[in-house]
């Protein structure tokens, strides 16, 4: 497929920006679902169900290893739409972060947009993707550095989420993409099939940093923070 070759559009500059430029750990964003954890035929709220993708676990030790934190940022429109309650998608977090800690992996956090995905009453949320709220809400809650980091995700929307983040972004072509809207923001830096490629293509093009305060040294473009929710506070939140 052909894709333009524009740079990326970076979001303006938002109140709390100045915050976000000061976080000097890189991260790799995840998504969940198609991404960092295979489908079922069950429901996505069963932690019966949670099976993880192909060289998972490789992927994720090396991006580890090689400093980065990892953060997963999911939709789940189940909620607003009453499929399944918050709970219980507690519970598959709770599932998939006691399946790392097995596999000698942790989150640096988990952050969850539980919004419908047609736009609301008061217009569209800001934390499901292709909007870059849930990435910039991680970014200020784990003092990361946007610019250094990276979304992987199995749909153009991620894509264009981390750009709009100021991240640089990997695509997991795994079928999940069905439209293939184009656009500069759309652009993925990076195609693969599985965690373990897309962990080594983003080790072969990081800095060579000799500490982690190195990541910091590149600069930061302006961005526009948007407010989301994070799973840590879903319980007290309203779709």
């Amino acid at each position: 497929m052909k894709w333009p070759g524009t740079a990326p559009r970076i979001e303006p500059a938002f109140p709390g920006d100045a915050f976000l430029s000061r976080g000097s750990r890189p991260a790799v964003f995840l998504d969940k679902d198609g991404t960092l954890v295979a489908g079922c035929a069950g429901t996505i709220a069963d932690p019966a169900c949670l099976r993880f993708t192909a060289n998972a676990f490789e992927g994720l030790r090396l991006l580890r290893d090689a400093g980065f934190a990892l953060v997963v940022v999911t939709h789940q429109a189940g909620i607003a739409e009453h499929r399944f309650a918050r709970q219980a998608f507690a519970r598959v977090e709770a599932a998939l972060v006691a399946r790392l800690g097995a596999e000698g992996l942790s989150l640096e956090g988990l952050h969850l947009c539980p919004h419908r995905a047609e736009a609301r009453p008061g217009g569209a949320c800001l934390c499901r993707t292709p909007a870059p709220g849930l990435l910039r809400q991680a970014a200020i809650a784990h003092r990361l550095h946007l610019p250094s980091s990276w979304m992987i995700g199995d749909t153009l929307d991620d894509i264009e989420a981390g750009h709009r983040a100021a991240c640089r972004s990997v695509l997991l072509d795994v079928g999940s993409e069905t439209a293939w809207r184009q656009s500069p923001l759309r652009r993925p830096d990076h195609r693969c099939t599985d965690l373990l490629a897309a962990a080594e293509f983003i080790v072969s093009a990081a800095p060579q940093a000799e500490s982690t305060s190195d990541w910091s040294r590149i600069p930061s473009p302006p961005s526009r923070l948007a407010g989301t929710r994070s799973a840590a506070a879903f319980g007290s939140a309203r779709p």
